[in-house]
């Protein structure tokens, strides 16, 4: 089972070694075995890359994050056809009807909605958080009266302040709070390629400019969990305007938190591909109520460290 999340911030060779990715740094080594890795941060601008290792990673099911100047991820490398029945999964994936489409958006927005509920119980927001599940049972096929949108003014501006605007950027919650979308982001998408789903086709997202629609449809009932982690951080005054590479670590661990599936708690890389797996179901046979989606727990880190 995959469980590392590794962030490379010092310059350094990656190479592949008897199936591990090999390490090394100012004269040191270091090796981590491919079957244990999910994900890949390289934030470091000096950092050497061997091909044989990139195309490991595509065989381990590994996804592979660069990033820009300002140490933000900008890039992503993604497994390959690793799926036994890409052809029918991409023809369910394109014959999916629009009934069908607004019936899953639905159960999203719901849960997504219901785990925003579950932070602001977490917190101590009991009133608020009342407020916000009595919405997300109001929400229709489709979610046409957007209750998504209305959901999240009352819960950002519940949980950060009255003031608070996801909008702006010079903000160190917002800072935190992109970092980790982009970091649950990435394993969502890696979840879908090795199920053989086509990111770029989504539910509810559709722009012909987005290249990861169909992960930014399922990555909604996973952010809460992000905005939990940063709200604990920032409680902790650990938030800053620059990320600071102890600051990253800490938000790429969100992929090892805990979350409950069908009433067992995994880590959340296991409820992505768990949650993806439960959408063939419900394409193939038709009927929303077969898409199972993540409810959020307190915060608990997973065994791994």
């Amino acid at each position: 089972m995959t469980w590392r999340s590794i962030l490379i911030s010092q310059g350094g060779k990656l190479s592949l070694k008897q199936n591990q990715m090999l390490i090394q740094q100012d004269g040191n080594e270091f090796t981590v075995p491919l079957e244990d890795i999910a994900i890949v941060v390289v934030e470091s601008r000096e950092t050497v890359i061997t091909v044989p290792l990139l195309s490991a990673f595509g065989l381990y099911g590994i996804t592979f994050l660069t990033c820009d100047e300002q140490f933000l991820p900008c890039g992503q490398w993604l497994p390959f056809n690793q799926y036994h029945r890409q052809l029918k999964t991409l023809k369910l994936q394109l014959e999916t009807s629009l009934p069908q489409k607004k019936q899953l958006w639905q159960k999203i927005v719901q849960q997504k909605i219901r785990n925003q509920a579950k932070v602001l119980s977490i917190c101590n927001f009991y009133a608020e958080s009342t407020r916000l599940l009595k919405m997300a049972m109001q929400v229709k096929s489709g979610d046409k009266d957007n209750l998504e949108a209305q959901s999240a003014v009352i819960y950002f501006q519940t949980l950060f302040g009255k003031g608070f605007k996801r909008t702006e950027d010079e903000n160190r919650v917002n800072i935190a709070l992109n970092y980790g979308y982009t970091v649950m982001r990435s394993a969502v998408a890696r979840g879908l390629v090795l199920y053989g789903w086509l990111p770029q086709i989504g539910l509810f997202h559709h722009s012909e400019l987005n290249a990861f629609n169909l992960a930014d449809d399922f990555i909604e009932p996973f952010r809460p969990l992000v905005d939990l982690l940063v709200v604990d951080l920032a409680n902790k005054d650990k938030l800053s305007f620059n990320l600071s590479p102890i600051l990253k670590q800490r938000l790429i661990k969100v992929l090892n938190y805990q979350l409950l599936f069908k009433q067992e708690k995994v880590n959340t890389l296991t409820a992505i591909e768990r949650t993806i797996s439960t959408f063939q179901s419900a394409l193939s046979q038709r009927n929303a109520d077969l898409l199972k989606l993540p409810e959020i727990l307190p915060l608990a880190e997973h065994q791994y460290e």
